[in-house]
């Protein structure tokens, strides 16, 4: 069913196709010049960037771009940094985008640029969908990652963190997108650069001159690429009037030694993260991998739906997209899609306006469509959710983790010791020392939290596995859940039980058929002996959120005057000391990303979330909302 703009969804742009590429029907304007558009791109771009020559000593180079279109850019950036990138350099691009080109559109444009396909076919493949926020994308091999932040300029510009070092100016033309060139949008590309920056545009309009001028760029007249008379080259010479501008508080930067708690799947998608930039650290897992909560015989990837556009919303449904990608082609991962249904009328009624606010991925099917995707009747409809998978928990965690060394230990407490944090045993042995520390485990990171201002919910919930004489084609989603696991057997989920006692297995048992046999009859009466009742704790917060960042200290949030600017009132923050947990049932959708997001701040890197995604998911959240109540 056709989409139009509207929820998390952005709208594709519409296209006329020429001989020499698109032209977009709304502004009237060309994504890239008909005589050469990698040779513009080249001229205007990377050479007006003073590039490649100022790839050289740097550890990491960030490029902006207004304007993704196409990705053009992207890929002559890419392919510039693979000939000329520096011993272990890491290149970030973080890319703006309000009309985001669906696949195939991209794929026709890019194919009229030949020498350029061994990088656009890896782009292609990792196309994320057009939904509104910050969509990460890597290339590891040449160190290269790319940020789509999906948006309109004015409002995304603001929610970004980052310090460019050279920037694409890439909109369209001023005459015909005013919003793209406005004082607005330069001053927030001067609060994004960092001293020196580079900053090269295509048009010589007097009102982008004076924008840039006037927030600290020096601008140069140079000359224009094939029939365009001038192009404009600028240096970011006088940030001094954007300091006060900054963001809030990020975590790091880190130095010294950097150990890990936990063996799940936060733990080994940190492991990842720290080792995509060659980071060492020190993995402390009781049980070794897989352990606890992500030790479950098999699991469901299936994304936090809302019916409505916030911060947080954005971020969990983009960070799915992200573990989706992360796991296609992953042994342990099966990507058949789910099908989701509600409770009742109502319930229906808001997943078939969440259909409506998302992309092409989740479509809304009938009675009839739905037993079909599934081979389980139950009478109702569901959203399809085509990105929607089944997993083998274990399989995925030892692949996040593959190669990052790790301890078997038990860590009873944590104790601060001048400038490192103590792992200490049962006994007051100290097993381990730290400059920081991330508590990346279950529902066990509450006892370590101790005093701080960060509480943990333990829910246990058990899971069932059967042997059945039925088959499943796709997991059903309803509260409950069923899905295949293994041959002739299916995985019946979950309950949810406060506190860290899930109960005697019969009991779990008789709930999760009772459960079956009230959604789908004929699969409940199908069902053959337990091969296995799982139990396990989970971490969640009373919001239902998960946390990333600093741990807060006991006490108080300071008053928002107090605060930096920007910040809001924050509470005082234990030093060292960070936390990946709380994702309740949805560590493996949600994970990745956070993990991508607080090793980027670490590592002072642009930002993997935008500005109020952090804020909604800061641990210190509930002592800002205490401290604004008053």
């Amino acid at each position: 069913m056709g989409r139009s703009e509207g929820g998390f969804l952005l709208a594709a742009p519409e296209l006329d196709w020429t001989e020499g590429g698109p032209r977009s029907r709304q502004s009237g304007d060309v994504y890239f010049s008909a005589e050469d558009g990698l040779a513009e791109t080249r001229t205007v771009f990377l050479k007006g960037c003073g590039l490649p020559e100022r790839f050289t000593d740097r550890a990491v180079f960030t490029v902006a771009e207004l304007g993704f279109g196409t990705g053009l850019n992207a890929l002559a950036l890419w392919d510039l940094w693979r000939a000329h990138r520096p011993q272990g350099a890491r290149l970030h691009m973080i890319s703006v985008e309000a009309n985001p080109f669906r696949r195939d559109q991209a794929a026709r444009a890019l194919s009229a640029f030949p020498e350029l396909s061994a990088l656009a076919d890896p782009l292609l493949g990792q196309w994320p969908a057009p939904l509104k926020g910050l969509h990460r994308l890597h290339f590891d091999e040449d160190g290269f990652t790319l940020t789509l932040a999906h948006g309109r300029a004015p409002a995304i510009l603001g929610a970004l963190e980052f310090a460019a070092d050279a920037w694409f100016l890439d909109g369209f033309a001023p005459a015909a997108n005013p919003d793209m060139w406005s004082a607005e949008i330069c001053a927030q590309i001067a609060r994004l650069s960092a001293p020196g920056a580079r900053a090269a545009t295509f048009t010589v309009a007097g009102a982008v001159r004076r924008g840039l001028s006037a927030v600290g760029f020096a601008v140069e007249k140079r000359p224009g690429f094939g029939r365009k008379r001038g192009r404009l080259e600028a240096v970011f010479t006088d940030p001094s009037p954007h300091i006060g501008m900054g963001p809030p508080r990020r975590a790091g930067p880190i130095g010294g030694r950097i150990a890990v708690i936990g063996g799940g799947v936060a733990a080994a998608s940190l492991a990842r993260a720290f080792a995509r930039r060659d980071v060492a650290i020190e993995i402390i897992a009781e049980g070794g991998w897989a352990s606890g909560a992500s030790s479950a015989p098999a699991g469901l990837l299936t994304p936090r739906l809302e019916a409505a556009d916030r911060p947080h919303a954005r971020a969990l449904l983009n960070a799915f997209d992200y573990a989706r990608r992360l796991y296609e082609g992953a042994p342990g991962f099966h990507g058949e899609g789910a099908l989701r249904q509600a409770k009742d009328d109502a319930g229906e009624a808001r997943l078939k306006r969440i259909a409506d606010m998302l992309d092409e991925d989740y479509v809304w099917l009938d009675a009839h469509a739905a037993e079909a995707r599934t081979a389980l009747k139950t009478g109702r409809g569901g959203l399809w959710m085509g990105r929607a998978g089944r997993f083998e928990p274990a399989r995925l965690v030892e692949a996040l983790g593959r190669g990052s060394p790790w301890r078997d230990a038990a860590i009873a407490r944590i104790e601060r010791a001048g400038a490192v944090w103590r792992l200490l045993a049962a006994d007051g042995a100290v097993l381990h020392e730290a400059e920081t520390l991330i508590l990346a485990g279950g529902a066990a990171m509450g006892e370590l939290l101790g005093e701080t201002g960060l509480e943990l919910e333990a829910s246990a919930g058990s899971v069932l596995t059967a042997q059945t004489g039925r088959d499943v084609r796709a997991p059903l989603v309803w509260g409950g859940y069923i899905a295949r696991c293994g041959s002739k057997a299916v995985l019946l989920g979950a309950t949810h039980l406060r506190g860290a006692d899930p109960g005697p297995p019969d009991k779990a048992e008789a709930q999760l058929r009772a459960a079956l046999a009230e959604r789908a009859p004929q699969a409940a009466a199908a069902l053959g002996p337990a091969r296995e009742v799982w139990s396990g704790i989970r971490a969640a917060v009373r919001d239902r959120l998960p946390v990333l960042g600093p741990v807060p200290a006991p006490g108080p949030a300071p008053a928002t005057s107090a605060a930096p600017a920007g910040a809001g009132a924050q509470p005082e923050v234990l030093p060292g000391l960070y936390v990946l947990s709380g994702f309740g049932a949805r560590g493996f959708a949600h994970a990745p990303l956070l993990a991508e997001a607080l090793v980027s701040d670490l590592c002072g890197e642009p930002a993997a979330l935008e500005r109020s995604a952090r804020a909604a998911l800061d641990p210190g959240r509930f002592i800002t909302r205490q401290a604004r109540r008053g």
